[in-house]
């Protein structure tokens, strides 16, 4: 008998032991989440690395280029600073947010606005800077993140995440957390919510032709069509090999280019819909730290607007890359910045996959 309650007291402290790593103070609030597995056919598309022609210093964590009406290529770096590049070559600053800028946007009538982790949703007005929408805590803006101005004027703003801020993304990875809204901005300031319950909202471009505003779903991987007017979503592309980050419309080529700075995590995303066992993983990590991460060279993907590849950009695989989470065609080169990089790089521009095809 003694040795039926021995084995009992074990059990019970087992499970004990198991309800406190799963569910007690700290635990991870693991989510149900479930993305497309990658699709091969679009896996196979990145295998021949190119190297940049161009590599320039001194502009760490450029994470948004954006060209502006001037000629100039902008860039947000991570010490705050808005830089800008002329086409004969050379950065200078023209602007400093005084906060981790990320997404860059020009209105129509030529005002840059700013999506700032840190401070919200800012415009430059004569040098000055104009909080539109300050960050805060939830329903405040939590992790302001990309956006694009209309031809009305009206502001499309992702905000990543409710939960989590600026430096956070991997919590916010982990858990599966879909928090993330798609807000519009009328000119006259007025604030509503287009989209909601997203995996990580990020880049924000539009087609001024059709009047399509695209969005990046990060932890998804895949990217939507949003309706501006209704907040109807319909998925432009998924199941993408790694997580889209900030994407660009190319008006002349009729493109969009979606800017990936890492493979998926095929063991990281084995958890996304066995939250309970997400729980324990997470705790071993806080004892043995983060597992190995997948790589991350220059991806880039440009798809037309039926959502079929039509370029690919990649970038060289060195262990040490970084990932780019932007990519842009200017001045006849594809130009690349990163959160972590700390250089911004131009790669020749991709021949297109169906004349590939023809030779």
């Amino acid at each position: 008998m003694a040795w039926v309650l021995r084995l009992a007291a074990v059990l019970f402290g087992l499970i004990g032991l198991f309800i406190l790593l799963a569910f007690g103070p700290g635990s991870l609030d693991a989510r149900y989440f479930n993305p497309t597995p990658p699709d091969p056919a679009l896996e196979v598309l990145f295998a021949d690395p190119v190297e940049p022609v161009i590599t320039e210093d001194g502009l760490h964590g450029t994470e948004d280029l954006e060209p502006g009406p001037d000629g100039r290529l902008y860039g947000s770096l991570a010490d705050g600073r808005i830089m800008a590049r002329s086409p004969e070559g050379g950065w200078e600053e023209v602007a400093n947010t005084g906060g981790r800028p990320l997404g860059l946007a020009f209105s129509p009538d030529g005002r840059l606005h700013v999506a700032d982790a840190l401070r919200g949703l800012m415009r430059l007005d004569d040098g000055e800077w104009t909080i539109i929408d300050a960050a805060g805590e939830f329903p405040a803006l939590v992790f302001t993140d990309d956006l694009t101005v209309l031809e009305d004027g009206t502001i499309i703003l992702t905000d990543a995440s409710g939960r989590y801020g600026y430096g956070e993304y991997m919590e916010s990875f982990w858990e599966g957390e879909q928090t993330a809204r798609i807000l519009a901005y009328a000119p006259d300031g007025t604030r509503r919510v287009l989209a909601d319950d997203m995996a990580f909202a990020n880049g924000v471009a539009h087609d001024p032709v059709s009047g399509d505003v695209f969005i990046a779903e990060t932890w998804a991987a895949r990217v939507h069509v949003l309706d501006p007017e209704t907040g109807d979503l319909r998925v432009l592309i998924d199941a993408l090999p790694g997580y889209p980050d900030n994407i660009h419309w190319d008006a002349e080529e009729g493109l969009l280019w979606i800017a990936m700075p890492s493979r998926r995590s095929e063991l990281l995303e084995f958890f996304h819909p066995r939250p309970i066992l997400k729980r324990l993983m997470r705790r071993l990590t806080d004892v043995f730290g983060e597992p190995e991460l997948p790589p991350r060279p220059v991806m880039g993907l440009a798809v037309n607007r039926l959502g079929e590849p039509v370029k690919v950009l990649y970038g060289p695989t060195h262990e040490d890359e970084l990932g780019a989470t932007t990519i842009v065609p200017w001045q006849g080169l594809v130009w690349t910045g990163g959160l972590d990089r700390p250089t911004v790089d131009a790669f020749p521009v991709p021949q297109r996959l169906d004349a590939a095809g023809d030779e």
